[in-house]
């Protein structure tokens, strides 16, 4: 298939996205953020460290990060792209084992890159390591899920647009327990969502045609 771009304003979110990373990134750098971030995950604590919303509720915020990890997403993602091949759809999972593959190696790059330490201003309810910025749990639960409702195109047909919103809804969730949870910066998770949405929006721009929706 030659090269070509099969959605302008998928191409033009991608853009948007990637400048809006870029753009946080460097304020990020310039030290512009620390007020921001100190007040957005103090919010969620009271003076003592606990959550405001209860220890009641860290089971449920710990069940929503692990969507983003990695055993999580790639036990879901991995068989439903051996599915779509089986079934005549190799383009499809070809496309989004690709997507996957290089968004996990932008996360790795950048993460190395940046080299930002984790907030230490509340405890820790889960365990986190590696650098902070960006987050590769709300990266990865965009690229994923968005990209398994792209992949699944052909199939889900009027369903499709739900299913994207669905990802993304699983994204944010996902975002906001990282944050809730202590292990990251308020944005580190924006950061790592407008990573993870650029690179989903940029991979259906320039390959979108294979998949058929």
């Amino acid at each position: 298939m030659p090269f070509a771009i099969y959605s302008l304003p998928a191409l033009l979110a991608a853009i948007a996205c990637f400048a809006g990373f870029f753009v946080l990134d460097l304020l990020v750098k310039r030290g512009r953020t620390k007020a921001f971030d100190i007040r957005g995950i103090t919010s969620l604590r009271l003076p003592d460290g606990t959550p405001r919303l209860g220890m009641g509720w860290a089971p449920v915020m710990r069940m929503l990060t692990q969507l983003g990890g990695p055993v999580l997403r790639y036990a879901i993602a991995l068989p439903l792209a051996g599915w779509l091949y089986t079934q005549g759809y190799a383009p499809n999972a070809l496309w989004l084992v690709a997507a996957l593959a290089s968004g996990w190696l932008i996360d790795g790059v950048v993460k190395k890159v940046f080299k930002r330490e984790r907030p230490t201003v509340v405890p820790h309810l889960a365990q986190a390591g590696g650098p902070s910025f960006p987050s590769g749990h709300t990266l990865n639960a965009s690229l994923v899920y968005c990209g398994l409702a792209l992949a699944c195109a052909p199939l889900l047909g009027a369903w499709l647009v739900p299913a994207v919103i669905g990802g993304v809804a699983i994204s944010f969730a996902v975002a906001f327990s990282r944050v809730w949870l202590g292990v990251h910066w308020p944005t580190d998770i924006a950061a790592g969502w407008l990573l993870g949405t650029g690179w989903w929006t940029g991979a259906f721009a320039l390959g979108g045609a294979m998949l058929g929706g």
